[in-house]
């Protein structure tokens, strides 16, 4: 993954005199910018929101199929789905394959390739009856030109196959390849794909059961078919059920590794490879993990209903491979108190990369009064290795609270439990501690023992929240008092568009307002969110409306990093519009699109279900709840098929906006404030773009901190 190269000590600059200046050149020349992290910590009773979710519910779920057109010097037909491309120089080529359609619903059909929109294309039924595609008048309503996808513009052909017929299709095209857009693509990158749908009744399920996808791991692809019918939309419902009873005659994963190696395996029900049942539904294979980077995989399947009928799937998607860049070394470590209840956790740990950035996550415990373990709060955020004496290693370092040990009456012996190290940048699990012990000095059990003995608040209850001061869940902020901030106040509303967007917001509609532009770029959350730290620099305060990934980059600034967002006043401290908070399927299939045209934004594997699943539980569920969201989708006409763009109507489960499911744009702990039909992700899709509700716009405005 890129790495940002911002200079966050230009954070808050209308706040900087309030920060000793040698302070910043100090972190400036060490590369450490520690002073803007936060180390945030969690009640008890909300710690299993930072818990890891399983991984066999972070797949994707499929109803349509997404085959390489490779365009050879004959017509013969395409046996194998995924064929490389032969080497031929020829002006006029070909390409032929059959097309299991399963559903005898309206489907759309789309052939998406740099030249594609020049390309013959004969349809061809089951009958063998020639459905007419080519011209624009006729019934399928034919579209030839740009097809918006997710955001991005590619060249294409769309029709909608009115009631086809069950069976076996046939796909032939006739064209030629320039040069010059022929050498824009990936290496092994086909030439174009034909993407159509298939009965959303029948699922194809696939995950990958390793969380921890580290460099040489195991990490096995499992894949099954299910019974969706009156699930649609039903996310946790649907990866609970069974393996349907489908006769799978073909699954095939086609993997290219971070290098550009190709590699092509089959999945299998023998009970191997993540499979652990023989004969059970599952069909599992290993995938390749020995190079560190982003992978993308191509899972295609062909099979038998219990009903008959013949039908294929295919899911894209991505995943990361991480080296492991710290090991944790023994079973103890250090908590070193300081004051202001301020208490320092070092973890003795090995480098064992150039990365000294990590995200450290874990739960600490105290002793009762019965000499029993006791939670006392979940802790995390980004540490960087430093040098001690006192371990004779080095160790990573997380600013914990003391009074959370001090309510629940809690002393030595102290640990911490589920000991968690992700990736700062991709947030990719690296490894997790069941227990880590924490050896406090005399002076640290007396500094602890004080606290208890004072006059802070009395003994909480087991759920009360009342005695949880702001800076016990955020730290301790690294400026002045809000006073003083108020002094030099500059607040604003910062407008944030979404992953590779332009504008998307009007200015216009809203008042003491800064417009966000980072357009059609492709970044991590965490790159995303330092971008707007330093674009919002010149501001004490502010509060952040954002479209799409603008909204979860903007969590992951609150989450992570001292801002403006922590100074702000006066209303809703973050809402969005769109954000898919869980994920979208769009992200492998962008990343696949875009591997033919060698052109789009690129990879982003914090958009995947899964890259999601393990960002999230890095986000403590206080931040959660400073966001307001909405959700939209196309409005429903039950004379005609709906959607509001074909091509991602092929990926996505109703109701849905595009690119975002409703679903997926739900974030535990927040604020829902309602889903509204009749509006879209962005422009060029059927309904009018969800960012330009004037309505919605207003009630955000209004109700905005700065």
């Amino acid at each position: 993954m890129n790495q940002l190269k911002t200079d966050r000590c230009s954070v808050l600059l209308g706040a900087l005199s309030l920060i000793i200046s040698s302070t910043c050149a100090n972190a400036a020349q060490s590369k450490d910018n520690s002073i803007f992290t936060k180390h945030t910590m969690v009640a008890p009773q909300d710690m299993a929101e930072q818990h890891l979710q399983s991984p066999d519910k972070t797949g994707v779920l499929s109803h349509s199929t997404m085959l390489p057109v490779t365009l050879t010097g004959s017509l013969s037909a395409n046996k194998g789905s995924l064929n490389s491309r032969a080497d031929t120089k020829q002006d006029s080529l070909g390409f032929s394959t059959r097309v299991l359609f399963d559903g005898a619903a309206d489907s759309p059909m789309l052939l998406i390739g740099p030249e594609s929109d020049k390309w013959q294309l004969q349809v061809l039924d089951g009958n063998h009856q020639n459905i007419s595609i080519n011209s624009p008048k006729d019934s399928n309503n034919v579209s030839t030109g740009l097809v918006n996808i997710g955001g991005q513009e590619f060249t294409g052909k769309q029709f909608i196959v009115n009631s086809p017929s069950v069976g076996e299709w046939t796909v032939k095209i006739k064209g030629g390849l320039s040069e010059q857009k022929n050498s824009l693509k990936s290496k092994g990158a086909p030439d174009a794909y034909l993407m159509f749908k298939g009965d959303p009744n029948y699922k194809l399920y696939s995950y990958r059961d390793n969380n921890f996808s580290t460099q040489n791991s195991q990490i096995n692809i499992v894949a099954y078919m299910i019974d969706s019918k009156n699930l649609i939309g039903k996310r946790s419902l649907a990866t609970n059920q069974r393996p349907l009873n489908s006769n799978l005659n073909k699954l095939v994963v086609g993997v290219t590794s971070p290098s550009g190696k190709q590699t092509k395996l089959k999945l299998n029900d023998r009970g191997l490879h993540g499979d652990k049942l023989a004969g059970d539904g599952k069909f599992s294979v290993s995938l390749p993990s020995d190079e560190i980077g982003v992978y993308s995989s191509r899972l295609y399947v062909e099979g038998t209903r219990p009903d008959g009928i013949r039908f294929s799937r295919s899911v894209n998607d991505l995943y990361v491979v991480e080296a492991i860049s710290h090991q944790v070394i023994g079973k103890k470590g250090l908590i070193v108190a300081g004051e202001n209840y301020v208490t320092d956790v070092q973890i003795p740990v090995q480098q064992n990369t150039s990365e000294k950035r990590v995200f450290v996550s874990g739960e600490v415990y105290g002793t009762d009064a019965n000499g029993k373990l006791q939670p006392a709060a979940w802790v995390g955020g980004i540490a960087s290795t430093q040098s001690s004496l006192n371990l004779n290693s080095d160790y990573l370092s997380l600013s914990f609270d003391s009074r959370w040990l001090s309510r629940k009456k809690l002393s030595a012996p102290i640990g911490i439990r589920n000991l968690r190290l992700q990736s700062a940048d991709t947030n990719v699990p690296l490894l997790q501690i069941d227990s880590l012990s924490l050896i406090a000095d005399t002076k640290t059990l007396r500094l602890l023992n004080s606290v208890q003995q004072s006059r802070f608040i009395k003994a909480a209850a087991s759920d009360s929240r009342e005695d949880i001061s702001k800076d016990m869940l955020t730290g301790k902020a690294p400026l002045a008092s809000l006073s003083s901030i108020k002094a030099t106040s500059n607040p604003k509303l910062l407008l944030v568009h979404g992953y590779c967007s332009g504008g998307a917001w009007n200015p216009g509609e809203f008042s003491n307002s800064v417009e966000f532009k980072d357009y059609k770029q492709n970044r991590s959350h965490d790159e995303f969110a330092n971008l707007i730290l330093s674009f919002g620099s010149p501001y004490t305060s502010y509060g952040i409306v954002g479209h799409s990934q603008g909204g979860a980059a903007a969590l992951h600034l609150y989450s992570r990093y001292w801002s403006g967002l922590d100074y702000a006043t006066g209303g809703r401290l973050i809402q969005s519009v769109g954000t898919p908070y869980q994920g979208t399927a769009l992200a492998g299939n962008l990343a696949a699109i875009g591997d033919v045209f060698g052109v789009g934004c690129g990879t982003n594997t914090d958009l995947t279900y899964s890259g999601a699943a393990n960002w999230l539980s890095t986000i403590p569920s206080w931040a959660r709840a400073e966001v307001d969201y909405y959700t939209t989708s196309f409005k429903t006409r039950w004379w005609a098929y709906d959607y509001c763009h074909l091509g991602t109507d092929l990926f996505l489960d109703d109701p849905e906006d595009g690119t975002t499911e409703k679903w997926a744009g739900q974030l535990s702990g927040a604020s829902n404030m309602g889903h509204k039909k009749g509006w879209c992700h962005t422009t060029g899709m059927r309904d009018t773009a969800q960012y330009k509700d004037t309505s919605r716009n207003a009630s955000m405005n209004s109700r905005a901190a700065r």
